[in-house]
């Protein structure tokens, strides 16, 4: 019997010892994919991938990291962090995510309501009262029905010329429901729903969607640059998400809450992010940096990166003379920002495969990661132009697989995760106990695509 007993426990600590979480990357173990029951080919083929796409061009380089079942089973680095210099990509680079932050505020959101601090059915208006006086815009005709667009983009200062009026008359024209180069007559109506933080963490909520409210809001700044003054579109650069929230409420929803699914690239998560804040009495940064990325070890993950990091920022060949290096912030946003890497966003999306916990600590409640990363919105996001086939849903912050037979991206069943404008892509994959994170800095879908392909293929190999 004694035997017995210094077998489990030298087998036990023996494992620990072996524990591919959290990851040290000096000392990085990889599990062979096939010891995973992963197709062995897959190294490989993911290898070749990336060499391919930076050798064409279309990437300057390539973090990719895959877990099976707690276990690194691919984690490499290709290309060039910075082009120009021939500066290596490395394992540890940081990378700036865009809106693949949004699974964050996901998180934390789940969090927040987990602690009673709010309903995720709440009105936004029991926060911030503001937002129940806040109108929908629709066109003036017919006066009988209210119609809103699916999206208005007003002519700018450069788009003044002959040529450009007529191509704008072209496209309203030809697609349906889209207005471009004015904007339409119009009028305003009551919410006959009222926009809940359900709405907005689904995209459901008609704020900042890039339609006709969003145009009549004013949400436009203005740049300084050498050349003189340059009006941009976009939501008003704000210094905080109070001065960010201010400015939304005193503008207008692009359609009724709860009646459509439409894309909200920054404000209606900034709000949700500044509810938490409210609610907590905390920054919305110190919030997540508490009780998410201390938890999982995620020392590399803030919207301001130390100035002694900065050397292992990716170089972007677009980004101008800097390469986008990013400036000091006190903008905190749950839509964007997030700088990273590979290591740590690997560890979060592996707390989101363990159903919530890490390494033993419970982040995130197994219900909250359910509801998070189940459909919420009925047929809404499948009615959405880009979306028509039904593969996928959209569940609190994330698009959720329901059909692998139909995506493009192929991921096991009830996968779930979200991209950046950037490139990057990250996703876990409950079902097949994976969590993916593909780090790029060059916006290009058929990237993405390809290594969810080939990842699917080696969980499916014949």
């Amino acid at each position: 019997m004694k035997y017995t007993y210094l077998y489990f426990f030298t087998t036990f600590f023996w494992s620990l010892n072996l524990s591919s979480f959290p990851i040290d990357m000096d000392k990085l173990l990889i599990t062979p994919p096939e010891d995973q029951g992963l197709d062995s080919a897959m190294k490989e083929q993911l290898d070749t991938l990336a060499e391919d796409f930076v050798d064409r061009g279309i990437l300057q380089g390539a973090v990719m990291a895959v877990s099976k079942d707690n276990k690194p089973v691919y984690f490499a680095a290709h290309g060039w962090a910075n082009e120009n210099a021939k500066i290596e990509m490395k394992k540890d680079t940081i990378f700036h995510m865009a809106s693949s932050t949004k699974p964050i505020l996901g998180v934390a959101a789940m969090i927040a309501s987990e602690r009673g601090l709010f309903d995720i059915q709440d009105p936004v208006s029991k926060y911030i009262p503001e937002f129940e006086r806040m109108k929908v815009a629709v066109l003036k005709e017919p006066a009988d029905i209210d119609i809103s667009p699916l999206g208005v983009f007003p002519a700018s200062d450069e788009d003044a010329g002959f040529l450009s009026k007529l191509y704008s008359k072209a496209m309203t024209f030809f697609l349906e429901g889209y207005y471009f180069g004015e904007i339409p007559e119009h009028r305003f109506v009551d919410q006959k729903e009222t926009l809940t933080i359900h709405h907005l963490l689904t995209h459901t909520g008609g704020l900042g969607t890039k339609g006709l409210g969003e145009a009549l809001s004013g949400w436009e700044y203005i740049e300084k640059g050498e050349k003189g003054e340059k009006k941009k579109k976009g939501f008003k650069k704000g210094i905080t998400l109070t001065s960010i929230t201010k400015e939304a409420q005193e503008g207008y929803l692009d359609f009724q809450p709860g009646s459509r699914w439409m894309y909200a690239n920054e404000i209606g998560l900034d709000v949700v992010a500044r509810i938490i804040e409210i609610t907590s009495g905390q920054p919305f940064n110190e919030f997540v940096k508490e009780n998410i990325f201390n938890p999982l070890d995620m020392k590399d993950t803030d919207w301001n990166v130390p100035e002694e990091k900065l050397s292992r920022m990716v170089f972007v060949r677009e980004g101008g003379e800097d390469g986008s290096m990013p400036k000091p912030t006190e903008w905190y946003s749950g839509c964007h920002g997030l700088r990273t890497t590979a290591r740590d966003y690997l560890h979060f999306h592996q707390m989101l495969a363990n159903k919530g916990q890490f390494q033993g600590v419970r982040v995130v409640s197994e219900s909250s990661v359910e509801k998070m990363s189940t459909n919420q919105v009925g047929d809404l996001y499948s009615k959405f132009e880009k979306n028509k086939s039904g593969a996928e849903g959209m569940g609190y912050t994330v698009s959720v697989t329901l059909n692998p037979d139909k995506a493009n991206r192929k991921r096991g069943k009830g996968s779930f995760g979200w991209v950046g404008v950037t490139g990057t892509d990250t996703w876990t994959d409950p079902e097949n106990g994976l969590a993916v994170v593909i780090m790029v800095q060059q916006p290009t879908k058929e990237f993405s695509e390809e290594v969810s392909q080939v990842i699917f293929n080696a969980i499916n190999k014949s």
